[in-house]
């Protein structure tokens, strides 16, 4: 059995006979949501990252000062958390595109990816929400820190093979057409965030990769005001419609998906 379980934004646990690997592991930043207790984050075997932005790699220095979990990243992570006073010889070990991590119950191999692009239309939605709210001041210091963990062109997807299944799981919603990516897949992990057309982009890549099961991420409001909540429910219905062989999830906070 293999258990996926969502902790908010980007932040997902995947379990494979006791062991416990974590991907990009963020402290929600809106207290009318659920905040993971750093218990979850630190009890833990592995936790990989799949790129170095504000909310997928701002709150590891903590964690990794409580965990014996081995973190695998970027050169632009490793850069940024030896900043960060991180000891990274010890804790940190560098992954690039192509490249396998073997624990003792999955085989983990790296692909090339880039980061989705922000459309005009968020960017004009953000900018409104953050008037319509008046919160410039909280809006400035969250673009002010985002903008310390810049990305460096380094973003990786994880191809996590355990118990005859395989899991592609994406950070952000980029695509490389040109990647190799496994041509049969079981679960497919998607960031749904990051255009104000996300069905209309993210369908096409969904069929390319044509995975049996979809569960989406990352559609929560983390941040106020730069993010906000995305409305899934057109994905799911359009999903059911033109491919209703293709399960989609929406996961609950905190509850274990079994596969």
């Amino acid at each position: 059995m293999i258990g996926v379980t969502w902790f908010g934004t980007a932040s997902v646990l995947i379990e494979v006979g006791g062991e416990k690997i974590l991907f990009d592991p963020f402290f929600r930043m809106n207290k009318k949501l659920e905040k993971t207790d750093m218990d979850v984050f630190v009890n833990v075997d592995y936790i990989f990252n799949t790129h170095p932005h504000f909310d997928h790699l701002r709150d590891l220095p903590a964690i990794l000062a409580k965990t014996d979990a081995k973190f695998y990243g970027t050169p632009t992570a490793y850069l940024r958390l030896e900043t960060q006073g991180v000891d990274v010889d010890k804790k940190v070990e560098i992954l690039c595109p192509h490249e396998e991590v073997k624990t003792a119950k999955t085989e983990i191999l790296t692909h090339r990816t880039f980061h989705v692009r922000n459309d005009v239309g968020i960017i004009l939605k953000t900018a409104a929400r953050i008037l319509f709210l008046w919160e410039f001041g909280r809006a400035f210091r969250i673009l002010k820190e985002h903008n310390n963990f810049r990305m460096g062109g380094d973003i990786l997807a994880y191809e996590i093979r355990a118990e005859d299944k395989t899991i592609l799981l994406f950070g952000s919603a980029g695509f490389d057409e040109r990647a190799k990516l496994p041509k049969e897949v079981d679960i497919l992990i998607w960031p749904y965030q990051g255009r104000l057309n996300m069905l209309k982009y993210s369908l096409p890549i969904i069929e390319a990769i044509n995975p049996k099961t979809v569960v989406l991420d990352h559609f929560d409001d983390a941040f106020p005001p730069i993010t906000g909540k995305v409305d899934v429910e057109k994905f799911v219905g359009v999903m059911r419609q033109k491919h209703p062989e293709i399960r989609v999830i929406v996961p609950k906070y905190g509850e274990k998906l079994k596969f």
